[in-house]
């Protein structure tokens, strides 16, 4: 293929690609615009009317800002739970990464009886930031609830590895963990750490007294 044509067929492409979002560009950056005021001055039957417009638009425009992260808002302000998970699952396909945006989702799956998605959806934040200590205890504790027991090993091993102010907690839930995979050795190693930081903690006591009982 010779120069002019391949500029030829990649205009063509570039046209159908992004064809519609630049011819409509200045009117997108106005419509989201006001669509931001009428978020912050909690306008939400507006946004909620404006809004999937403005979306539509330029639908990969997932930075800050978005309207994707706005309907969402709104949908939680009207009650709506289930249309403001739907509209940030639409974020994260179209490439939304914000880890505060998706533990947002995350929380909205765990509202509507969905431990499994919302435990996917915390996974894949730990591939964009895996350094959030909230982040590996919810989703320790997601795993833990669905007996998953090594994804809730590691991401309460996880917890420990970032030194965490509360190593009490830290070292009690991975013994937890451990406890409940049958690890016994471990849950012990960890249950006395977690004593070590704080004598008095009386989760941990409970527990190796448990463990104890069960070696009997």
């Amino acid at each position: 293929m010779g120069p002019d044509e391949f500029d030829k067929q990649f205009q063509q492409w570039l046209d159908r690609d992004l064809g519609k979002t630049v011819a409509s560009f200045d009117e997108w950056r106005k419509g989201l615009k006001d669509l931001a005021m009428l978020a912050k001055s909690s306008q939400y039957d507006e946004v909620l009317n404006e809004g999937d417009e403005v979306r539509r638009m330029y639908p990969e425009y997932v930075f800050a800002a978005n309207a994707y992260e706005f309907l969402a808002e709104a949908n939680v302000s009207k009650g709506d739970e289930q249309a403001a998970a739907a509209v940030l699952i639409e974020y994260e396909k179209i490439g939304g990464h914000s880890p505060e945006t998706l533990k947002k989702l995350a929380s909205l799956e765990e509202k509507l009886g969905q431990p499994v998605q919302a435990a996917a959806t915390l996974d894949r934040i730990n591939y964009i930031y895996p350094v959030d200590e909230e982040l590996h205890r919810r989703l320790g504790g997601l795993w833990l609830a669905e007996e998953k027991y090594p994804g809730a090993i590691r991401e309460y091993s996880a917890v420990v590895a970032l030194h965490p102010l509360d190593k009490a907690s830290a070292q009690f839930n991975l013994a937890r963990a451990y406890f409940a995979s049958g690890q016994r050795d471990k849950a012990e190693q960890h249950l006395l750490a977690s004593l070590e930081a704080a004598p008095g903690y009386r989760p941990a006591q409970k527990l190796l007294l448990e463990l104890e009982d069960s070696k009997k």
